[in-house]
């Protein structure tokens, strides 16, 4: 470029302002063809709807310039133009966050226009050249600054509310270079962990002020975390004592390392929540469980001998007592009252077991279940004359059980039915095979189970009112609960179906083998 060019008459402006498209066009290929800019993840250049209006006021800058120049009088023209460019730049800026794309595509508006020139044969003088340039740059740096600052703020922003989150929340964050050693805790970690404001910190530090009993196992996850196979994931609990206060905190740190392009790992960053309140009540409520299941299981114990006692001298009235009538009904009150006292009593026996062993003991042997079911069913249609109680029988019944826990978990499960049967109604049973299976299905008319109920329904002690009203059976809450375990300790389990316009149904799978689960 010459260092005095041609006056920029109306004609050269003309020129100028018709190379306006091709302009566009050039620019709109360089930022397409930029592997390195943002086009390609926004569907187009990100300064689309700007650099037309950009085009305009360097063309005005330009004339602007050379008026100034010729009447040799302030740059008060020039000035209003680099105004408006800047103008536009803080707009584009509230509106874009991304300054590398901003900036490299304004580069290429740059080059655009130096090419059109060259290629239309304008020739520019060094004025000129100076204020292409400097609109250029007021545009960049205008962008870069307004962005810059539209970022920050929004980090402090975000940082502000962060800081507000982990304080409400009580969680603590702290941050690992894995390089240098360097370790950083907030002030609620520095509380959880029992240390002072002004003590440093370090990895020894925080490695001395966990528990001695989960010391290794801590370490041993640190480890796991650094390599890359594990994704960097670090999520634990234990135990800290406080290095100052000595006080024993449980807490739950989660956390995430990060390695190099080699595979190293160069930092960890995460949170520490202190769970000891949790923890202290999950230990109560174990303490309460293991109580009760105890009592329970001493007290059936302690009940079974006086009961014993009480059913043989009911039997022996009732065989050998010459008793009148009204005497032997009565009789035979008691022996039925000793009957279901007995299976009450087996129940809380049962809940022991499978509390302290795990599952409830069976012994697996060659039966079939249909005969098993069916003598279950006879028992509780003399028990129950006022609700039909169906049952169809399908395939074949040959199999590995216990006979004496199936029939309870049949009675169980039937029994459940004709006390939440609607009245009129009948409960139907049906056993049929599917695969290596053998399914179970008890089934009842009558109000569905409220969805919300349908999580515990096989927790002891639980009983589910249905439409109202309570199980008028034995009442303890248990059957449902040791008919699911007796399930699954064949091997199999028991689901769930309860709808209105349905009924329930109640379906027990029980493997044909001789595997037996070990709950």
């Amino acid at each position: 470029m010459d260092d005095a060019g041609p006056p920029l008459t109306s004609s050269l402006a003309a020129r100028l302002r018709s190379c306006k498209r091709d302009v566009i066009e050039r620019w709109t290929r360089r930022v397409l063809d930029d592997p390195r800019a943002a086009a390609k993840w926004h569907g187009g250049p990100l300064l689309a709807d700007e650099v037309p209006r950009l085009f305009d006021d360097l063309i005005e800058a330009l004339a602007a310039s050379r008026r100034a120049e010729l009447r040799a009088s302030e740059d008060g023209e020039p000035a209003s133009a680099h105004e408006r460019i800047e103008d536009q730049a803080r707009l584009h800026a509230a509106q874009v966050r991304c300054v590398a794309a901003t900036l490299r595509e304004l580069s290429h508006l740059r080059a655009a226009l130096i090419e059109v020139c060259a290629a239309q044969g304008i020739s520019l003088g060094v004025r000129e050249a100076q204020v292409l340039h400097a609109v250029v740059d007021a545009s960049m740096w205008t962008s870069a600054r307004e962005i810059e600052t539209a970022t920050r703020a929004a980090l402090e922003d975000s940082a502000a509310r962060l800081r507000l989150a982990t304080e409400a929340g009580g969680v603590g964050v702290w941050d690992y270079d894995t390089v240098t050693g360097a370790l950083r805790w907030d002030d609620r970690c520095r509380q959880v962990s029992g240390v002072g404001p002004e003590q440093d910190v370090d990895y020894e530090l925080f490695v001395s002020a966990i528990h001695p009993d989960d010391r290794a196992r801590v370490q041993e996850a640190v480890l796991r975390s650094q390599d890359p196979a594990s994704g960097g994931e670090y999520n634990i609990e234990y135990r800290l004592v406080g290095l100052c206060d000595g006080i024993e905190r449980w807490v739950c740190v989660q956390g995430r390392a990060y390695f190099d392009a080699a595979g190293r790992s160069v930092r960890m960053i995460g949170t520490v929540l202190d769970i000891s309140d949790r923890k202290r009540a999950e230990a109560a409520r174990r303490e309460e469980l293991a109580f009760r299941d105890r009592f329970l299981g001493a007290l059936g114990h302690y009940l079974r001998t006086p009961l014993t006692s009480v059913t043989l001298a009911a039997s022996v009235l009732m065989h050998h007592g010459n008793l009148t009538p009204g005497q032997a009904k009565s009789v035979e009150r008691i022996a039925a009252s000793a009957r279901r006292m007995a299976r009450t009593i087996e129940d809380l026996l049962d809940l022991t077991r499978s509390r302290f062993g795990g599952s409830i003991p069976i012994a697996p042997s060659p039966g079939n279940l249909h005969l098993i079911c069916k003598g279950a069913i006879d028992e509780l249609r003399a028990m129950h004359e006022g609700v039909p109680i169906r049952l169809d029988l399908h395939g074949s019944g040959a199999g590995q059980w216990d006979p004496e826990r199936v029939a309870q978990m049949v009675t169980n499960l039937v029994q459940n039915a004709v006390d939440y049967a609607a009245p009129g109604s009948a409960v139907r049973v049906a056993i049929r095979p599917r695969g290596e299976d053998v399914l179970i299905e008890v089934h009842n008319d009558g109000p569905a189970i409220a969805p919300e109920l349908l999580a515990t329904l096989f927790d002891p002690f639980h009983q589910a009112p249905v439409g109202g009203r309570a199980s008028m059976g034995r009442g303890l809450g248990l059957g449902l609960f040791i008919a699911h375990q007796i399930a699954r300790a064949h091997g199999g389990g028991i689901e769930v179906e309860s709808e209105a316009e349905r009924g329930t149904t109640f379906t027990a799978r029980l493997p044909r083998g001789a595997a037996v689960a070990r709950c």
